[in-house]
């Protein structure tokens, strides 16, 4: 069908994925039009990361992205899988966490405070995850690369993170400013 242009400016003829990569680009839209997800990528880890330390530790989950603007802003989204550690194979067990979200080597974000974890086990850990969550929109101001990712300090007991039943994920998308 070729393309018409009728009196009303109507274009017609067109169909969906008509117009060649690149044909129109972002300076080309009409203003006001932010807020568009860019790119998303995404983590899955499973590797079992055990602490007793009272310093943030790495808890084995991270996620890199390149921003394309320097005013692009970063979507994200964390699902973690937190145990208690049961250290003396005691009936009862606990452990406070202090919970945080890094971009590079600053904190961005204190996820939770102290998360305490309880439960009754003779194993070495409890069966059930606690799943920690962080939903945070961040601004890193310059467009590059990025790595986030999450760390914990123990604040009563000992704790784990993730392990193959109960996988913890990332997810960062980038948003036009």
């Amino acid at each position: 069908m070729p393309i018409a242009f009728n009196g009303s400016g109507t274009v017609t003829g067109i169909s969906a994925g008509g117009l060649p990569d690149g044909c129109i680009t972002s300076a080309e839209l009409a203003s006001g039009v932010g807020g568009k997800i860019l790119q998303v990528v995404s983590a899955v880890i499973t590797t079992q990361v055990d602490s007793s330390s009272s310093s943030h530790v790495d808890t084995g989950l991270s996620c890199s992205i390149t921003t394309t603007t320097n005013s692009s802003k970063v979507f994200v989204t964390v699902s973690q899988a937190i145990y208690c550690r049961n250290p003396g194979g005691t009936t009862y067990s606990r452990a406070g966490i202090s919970y945080d979200l890094v971009r590079d080597s600053t904190v961005i974000q204190n996820g939770v405070d102290n998360i305490l974890l309880w439960g009754a086990t003779y194993s070495p850990y409890i069966v059930t995850a606690q799943m920690a969550a962080i939903v945070h929109l961040d601004t890193p101001g310059n467009a590059g690369t990025y790595t986030y990712k999450t760390t914990g300090a123990t604040t009563d007991g000992n704790w784990k993170a993730q392990d193959n039943n109960s996988p913890s994920s990332m997810v960062l998308m980038e948003i036009a400013a």
